[in-house]
């Protein structure tokens, strides 16, 4: 097999340059997953070729079927929203817990929002926190907002628990981001599981509105502060 990016040049018939797409598709017919990938890729956004979704859909699944969790993710999201594919919500579920169990925070967060709203599958407030903690874990900032803010507010099968809510909510905000900041602000405004503290709330606050967070400023506004 010819090592990714080193296959035989095929001549496109202009002066015996290779055709790049000839020679992904010689790379990807080969079994070369990565060319199957980024063959996918391409169909996918049109962007070296026409944009066929079918093709795309094509080479994701050879990739997936090779276990790769990204392909298997893309695959998924053409399955469950029929795109070049018909719609198959039950097969688009199987493939993002394939891509969820690689890591793929796509795929964990997709399984996670489909268990807390019942997309496609049965509502399960637990499953939602399984797989949002699970993207949460590998630093994903949005995912420890959505896993904050579940445990603030509840959810089926998931009682409030302030402790869990505060601790996701200060591991967004301190990377910096700034919907993990404010919300980090509303608690201690609050006073959702620790002490209120305007001055806290202030602070936090203050963060994410310099990041142009349009309700950390109307807090601030609220709170008397410019």
């Amino acid at each position: 097999m010819a090592a990714y990016g080193q296959a035989a040049k095929p001549d496109n018939g202009k002066g015996g340059k290779p055709d790049p797409v000839n020679v992904l598709k010689q790379q990807a017919e080969s079994g070369d997953v990565k060319a199957q990938l980024q063959l996918g890729n391409l169909y996918a956004l049109g962007a070296g070729a026409p944009r066929n979704l079918p093709e795309a859909a094509k080479w994701f699944r050879k990739a997936a079927e090779q276990d790769n969790g990204e392909a298997e993710t893309k695959l998924a999201m053409m399955l469950e929203g029929g795109l070049g594919v018909e719609r198959n919500p039950p097969e688009a579920m199987s493939w993002f817990a394939k891509a969820a169990l690689q890591g793929n925070t796509a795929a964990q967060l997709r399984l996670a929002s489909a268990y807390e709203t019942g997309r496609n599958v049965e509502k399960n407030g637990g499953e939602a926190i399984k797989w949002y903690q699970m993207a949460a874990e590998t630093g994903l900032a949005s995912a420890q907002v959505r896993l904050g803010t579940i445990y603030r507010e509840g959810l089926a099968e998931v009682p409030h628990d302030y402790g869990q809510a505060l601790k996701w909510f200060r591991k967004a905000a301190e990377q910096g981001d700034a919907n993990g900041q404010f919300q980090l602000g509303c608690m201690y405004e609050q006073g959702f599981g620790v002490p209120p503290s305007q001055a806290d709330a202030i602070d936090w606050y203050r963060k994410a509105g310099k990041q142009g967070l349009v309700q950390a400023r109307v807090a601030l506004h609220n709170l008397g502060v410019d």
